[in-house]
């Protein structure tokens, strides 16, 4: 408890606070009237030897948690200061990220150099978070028992105000990935040796990332299953023609080398047995794409099941920014970094 102010009633207090003579409605009146803190108790009463009846306001006291003032910055940068009454900090703290998010958009426009960019930016939001927690703990510390709740000092509040940071985070994310960059995780071997199983890529997502030409990898809803995403290496655009000769791809009649190509298995077999090795000739359509994996003898791909229209393409394949080998339990960093064309 805190003694607020202990004065001459008649002198003082009456003209400041206009408080009515009656004891009666003066604690109904202050409790309402009390610029929002928390009010415990009033009396009137002989104070001293004098007989000089003083009024006496006692307010609570809410000592802030340090721990928990650092904790709830942890969980949502701002929300420890607006705990610690510091409800324009926390506001600056609530919508500095929603800044950030438009840097960040211009600096991808390009597609280039993501890696490095999201490396930038794990790095900005470390100190981010570490300014707001320390903050947010050592102006809880310093306030010690010293605090008077503000009117927004209430649960409820700490709830809305999460609900609508989470609200607007997936808002922003969900147009960042449908827009600008993606990331993705490869489980399966049919791309080796380019991509590896625990790869994790970036795909860019951009209008122009759409239109792929001949060589690019691209990640598209997988026409029997639009549920699902592949990714496969375009190898023909509208108007080409595609053929497999005993594995070797021809390209408007032209064989293609492909330096990026795998293929594990020798056996090579006929078209009566499948279109793996050998892959009648074929006009690709307008607005659509032929596509292969690069571990040719273990790619499902428009060999069996056709064309990918381009209204099915999600993006381009651009960085690998992390990578996984499963089966040694270790991390493979020759991989970080590696961008495609």
């Amino acid at each position: 408890m805190q003694i607020i102010f202990s004065q001459n009633l008649n002198k003082n207090v009456l003209p400041l606070l206009k408080i009515p003579e009656k004891c009666g409605f003066l604690e109904s009146w202050l409790c309402r009237k009390g610029a929002g803190r928390s009010i415990d108790s009033i009396f009137l009463g002989r104070r001293d030897e004098s007989g000089v009846e003083r009024c006496v306001l006692l307010i609570s006291n809410k000592p802030r948690k340090w721990w928990l003032a650092g904790l709830l910055s942890l969980f949502e940068p701002g929300l420890g200061q607006i705990y610690n009454g510091q409800g324009l900090k926390g506001l600056i703290f609530l919508v500095l990220p929603l800044i950030f998010f438009p840097a960040f958009y211009f600096l991808c426009r390009g597609g280039e150099h993501l890696v490095w960019i999201l490396g930038s930016a794990a790095v900005l939001v470390t100190v981010f978070y570490l300014a707001a927690v320390l903050d947010a703990l050592f102006t809880a510390r310093k306030y010690g028992n010293e605090f008077q709740p503000k009117k927004y000092n209430k649960l409820l509040c700490y709830i809305g105000i999460v609900l609508l940071v989470g609200f607007v985070n997936i808002q922003i994310s969900s147009f960042i990935k449908n827009n600008y960059i993606q990331a993705y995780k490869i489980p399966a071997a049919s791309n080796e040796p380019t991509l590896l199983i625990g790869d994790h890529i970036l795909v860019d997502r951009h209008i122009t990332a759409k239109n792929p030409n001949r060589g690019d990898l691209i990640v598209f809803e997988y026409p029997e299953d639009p549920n699902k995403d592949f990714v496969k290496r375009v190898v023909a655009v509208t108007g080409d023609t595609v053929e497999i000769r005993n594995k070797v791809l021809f390209v408007n009649g032209l064989a293609v080398l492909e330096p990026y190509v795998m293929h594990k298995d020798a056996a090579v077999f006929s078209a009566n047995l499948g279109p793996r090795d050998n892959f009648k000739l074929v006009s690709v359509p307008e607005n659509s794409y032929f596509v292969m994996g690069d571990n040719r003898d273990k790619s499902y791909d428009s060999r069996f099941w056709g064309f990918v229209e381009k209204h099915e393409i999600k993006g381009t394949v651009k960085d690998i920014y992390w990578s996984w080998d499963g089966v040694k339990d270790v991390v493979r960093w020759e991989r970080i970094g590696k961008t495609f064309r």
